[in-house]
């Protein structure tokens, strides 16, 4: 090995040892030149990808990254009996697993806190106030048959900002879900067609084709979010999971299509974020969500583009 590449190998095993020892010193001295260890100016969040589809044997689906944050989202249909409480909805069954090498919180037998609040901040998302997921988009006969979508979220990298990545892979996977036409049996079942049966048969005979059942799931609001924190002075747009270990605070903006607030959420933290901040995170979440949308929209054309041209 020549004296140089000695020399580099010694100044990065110095420079991580360093990182290790004294992780508050080593990013105050990137952050003091305006930039982070990734190169990210603050308030610049990482690339995104989505793979609108990604698993042809789910009834919609899609694999989304950000960073090196990446969450696989899975929905699948069955047909259910509506609730005598709600008889004209469907329903939306959630869940949120950590793959166990995604992150080094991990311990076998338990999940990480965090994931347990990723799925309540989720679900809240989506279905408080009951216009994102619009459940009644989901009855086929009132009171008799309603599809119920099973949407499961798997956090295959959790290198921060995760619930922004599951909130962004949930809405794809939902936005992606096709869902077939239903008939009725003589004996008043309903069947998903080409469910084990065909179209025009089956077993009990066939009582025709449902009209007017549903044939995607209806979403009135397109819930995508930001997540900053707050370390020292300064606030991160879009943190990595080291910075969020070391930030005072974390925050959590969730918009709509329209720019309306949804939903504002404080992970633990040592701190809490005052209204300049709070304003700060807001306006960076507004840019990023032009952006998340126009990527969303470009990934769900592409999948009906192959989809029309397969047809």
């Amino acid at each position: 090995m020549t004296s140089s590449a000695r020399a580099v190998l010694s100044d990065d095993v110095d420079a991580d040892a360093f990182k290790r020892l004294y992780p508050d010193q080593y990013y105050d001295r990137f952050l003091a030149e305006g930039v982070r260890p990734d190169g990210r100016p603050l308030g610049r969040a990482r690339a995104v990808t989505i793979g609108a589809g990604a698993i042809t044997s789910a009834d919609g689906s899609a694999l989304v990254k950000i960073g090196r944050t990446t969450v696989l989202g899975g929905v699948r249909l069955e047909i259910i009996r509506p609730d005598e409480t709600a008889p004209s909805q469907g329903q939306l069954a959630l869940n949120v697993e950590l793959a166990p090498f995604s992150s080094q919180d991990y311990r076998p037998g338990r999940q990480p806190d965090h994931v347990s609040a990723v799925t309540e901040k989720l679900t809240s998302a989506l279905l408080t106030g009951g216009d994102a997921v619009q459940l009644s988009s989901l009855c086929i006969a009132e009171g008799k048959a309603a599809w119920r979508a099973s949407l499961d979220l798997y956090v295959l990298d959790a290198d921060g900002c995760v619930l922004d990545t599951a909130l962004l892979a949930a809405t794809a996977a939902l936005r992606n879900t096709r869902i077939p036409a239903v008939r009725s049996t003589r004996e008043g079942h309903y069947v998903a067609v080409g469910a084990g049966s065909s179209g025009s048969g089956g077993a009990g005979g066939d009582g025709g084709l449902v009209a007017g059942s549903p044939t995607a799931v209806g979403m009135g609001r397109c819930p995508l979010g930001l997540t900053c924190c707050l370390y020292r002075n300064y606030i991160l747009v879009d943190p990595t999971a080291e910075e969020e270990r070391l930030a005072a605070c974390s925050v959590s903006v969730v918009l709509d299509q329209h720019g309306r607030l949804q939903g504002v959420y404080k992970a633990g933290g040592k701190v809490l974020a005052d209204a300049a901040t709070l304003v700060k995170c807001t306006e960076a979440a507004r840019l990023r969500y032009r952006e998340l949308s126009g990527l969303l929209e470009q990934s769900l054309s592409q999948v009906a583009a192959e989809a029309g041209g397969r047809g």
